[in-house]
């Protein structure tokens, strides 16, 4: 027997592992039985025995051991001492209390103090099962403490970076939340456990659902979502989701990783708009024909008319100032929301719209010698979840490029297409699998040189002159793209032209499109008395003829402080203010903020032919509605009646 071994665990010839004893025992004859015992039972062990405290506990500091066996009653030191050094020195290792004297209460208290187990020497045919039973907890025990320090670490590790990191259940309850996750959204760990993710962060519902869709389909989402913090802050967050599994293959929870991108959103909607102005800047050319060719009808027919004796002709020629006008309207309209690019909620397009609008600009501001062609599928396209403003651009971009490539005309062709990228493709062409939509730009120009397609989507790489384009357009299209999750497909040929093929990661299940209601009879009015201010002379004498005609009361002003003056005169029986907004003397926000003071739950729809500052007032006030220049009868008369009856 090895009277005080300090090796480590070593195996016989036959690869049995050796359990390392550290045996207390003052008897040389009892320690030998003991060993001889376990060895018959087929626990090979190399014993080290000690026979009083101050080798026991050198021993303890010297080396580590599997199993501690301590006699209960040595000359001057006792089991429970010995127990309490082995607890605070290795307190992993299992202790068993051997003794001939122990009483049951003793036993009991061994039991209390840590012990694993206590053996009457009487009653040495328990000793085996025992040390089994000792081994066996001892190294489960080993293996939850080796597995929770794993965990530990890794958590602390997740704490180090500044991405959120939260693991969800299927329900989307939120079973753990980093350091990150409560720098980026303001919620302590212990406040955001248990709670709905979604609900917490005021995700878009529609969105997360899509998301959860696809997770489920694929094993893993990648995407962009509009969340809010604690504060009620937006914060823009790119996400990474993961389905995590259980030992059975079923689904678990979902763990998510969140990025912030707030930042970067901005810097992009700056860089985003200075190149949406080169792409306008390509168009002004045909947008100013177009819109001469759209106001000259409206110029002649207006001399015409006065000349008309019969109805019948003035109708005709009202028919063509109207239209005209609409049209006039309608590219002004276009190409003014295209230049502002407002970044809206990220959410589901419908991509036929914006083909379909994208086809319009274009027919309108090319040559004509280009042909337009939209080839779109007779059953609905999958939504794309998105911003529009960044697909028009996209589209554009793609657009304008085409025409540059065919100087002496040619066919541009606009399709898009649903696209399923099943799991065994995605492994060969390198992307995500799951739903695609796919817009194709085709032309029939001149092609890309394959010396020059490598470089296409670099940033400021351009073939064309100098004035002719900044070489934006292209890097632009490959980041919207790339920002979407998606890919580009190029397929050119020199002299018969190139297509792109963007694929748009998609949201398959489109909600349905409700049935259109027979169109309403206009709104009339019951003798309600409205203040229109504005100092376009004729825009007030045909807002008052309109209005009156219909049932209501009209008082107008031609400025501010000539409307400020008619409210006061009036107050009390103004139902509705409507006004313009660029005005001499006093502009029209001004007078509502003045007038909102006198009477602030009087309802004002702002009539203007741009933004201004509305949307600050709308903020301050709800009941402030907005109506855009040029209006029709119809728009005019409903926007009365629901500023009236809110």
């Amino acid at each position: 027997m090895d009277k005080l071994s300090k090796t480590s665990v070593g195996l016989f010839s036959d690869g049995a592992a050796i359990i390392r004893i550290l045996h207390l025992e003052d008897s040389n004859a009892d320690a030998e039985f003991v060993q001889h015992m376990l060895e018959k039972e087929g626990i090979r062990c190399q014993v080290a025995q000690v026979p009083d405290q101050p080798r026991y506990e050198a021993a303890l500091r010297a080396g580590e051991f599997d199993l501690i066996l301590c006699d209960h009653g040595l000359p001057g030191y006792n089991g429970f001492a010995a127990l309490d050094f082995a607890r605070k020195i290795q307190p992993a290792t299992p202790v068993i209390v051997l003794s001939g004297t122990m009483d049951e209460e003793q036993a009991v208290e061994s039991l209390k103090n840590g012990a694993t187990d206590y053996i009457l020497k009487q009653r040495l045919a328990r000793l085996v099962p025992a040390v089994r039973r000792a081994l066996q907890d001892a190294g489960i025990r080993k293996v939850q403490l080796a597995s929770q320090r794993r965990i530990l670490e890794q958590a602390n590790l997740l704490n180090l970076t500044r991405d959120a990191i939260v693991v969800r259940s299927m329900d989307d309850r939120i079973l753990s939340w980093n350091r990150g996750a409560e720098l980026m959204f303001g919620w302590k760990e212990e406040e955001a456990v248990d709670q709905n993710f979604a609900e917490l962060t005021h995700a878009n519902p529609a969105l997360f659902r899509a998301a959860a869709l696809n997770l489920a389909e694929c094993g893993d989402w990648l995407g962009e979502f509009e969340l809010r913090n604690k504060g009620g802050e937006e914060i823009s967050v790119f996400s990474r989701w993961s389905l995590l599994r259980d030992v059975d293959g079923q689904p678990q929870s979902i763990l998510s990783a969140y990025t912030d991108v707030t930042e970067k959103k901005k810097m992009e909607a700056i860089f985003l708009r200075a190149q949406r102005m080169d792409s306008i800047g390509a168009l002004a050319g045909g947008i100013a024909h177009d819109l001469n060719n759209a106001l000259a009808p409206v110029l002649m027919s207006a001399d015409l008319l006065r000349q008309c004796e019969d109805n019948t002709s003035r109708e005709r020629f009202l028919d063509i100032i109207s239209s005209s006008a609409q049209r006039a309207t309608g590219m002004v309209k276009q190409i003014l929301g295209f230049a502002r690019g407002s970044r809206q909620p990220i959410g589901p397009i419908m991509l036929t719209h914006a083909v379909r609008d994208m086809a319009k600009i274009v027919r309108e501001t090319f040559p004509k010698s280009i042909t337009i062609s939209v080839n779109l599928p007779d059953k609905d396209l999958w939504q794309v979840q998105g911003d529009a403003t960044e697909l028009h651009q996209l589209l554009l971009n793609l657009c304008v490029n085409a025409r540059d490539a065919m100087p002496n005309g040619g066919q541009l062709k606009l399709s898009a297409r649903n696209l399923m990228v099943q799991p065994d493709e995605s492994g060969v062409s390198g992307h995500q699998p799951g739903p695609y939509v796919v817009i194709a730009v085709s032309d029939t120009g001149t092609g890309i040189p394959p010396e020059v397609l490598p470089r296409i989507f670099d940033p400021f790489f351009t073939t064309k002159l100098p004035d002719k384009g900044t070489g934006l357009g292209l890097s632009t299209v490959a980041s919207i793209v790339k920002n979407y999750g998606g890919f580009i497909d190029i397929k050119t040929e020199a002299g018969k032209g190139t297509e792109f093929q963007m694929h748009l990661p998609a949201i398959p299940t489109a909600p349905p499109i409700a049935a259109s209601a027979e169109e309403p009879a206009l709104p009339v009015g019951h003798g309600e008395l409205i203040l229109v201010v504005d100092d376009e002379e004729a825009v007030c004498e045909l807002a008052k003829s309109t209005l009156e005609s219909y049932g209501y009361r009209v008082i107008t002003a031609q400025n501010g402080v000539h409307g400020l003056a008619s409210f006061e005169a009036h107050k009390n029986e103004i139902r509705l203010l409507v006004t313009d907004t660029d005005m001499p003397v006093l502009d029209g926000m001004t007078a509502v903020r003045a007038i909102k003071q006198m009477r602030p739950d009087l309802p004002v729809i702002v009539a203007s032919g741009g933004a201004r500052d509305t949307e600050e007032l709308r903020h301050e006030d709800s009941a402030l509605k907005r109506l855009a220049k040029p209006f029709s009868l119809e728009q005019l008369l409903i926007a009365v009646d629901l500023a009236i009856q809110h």
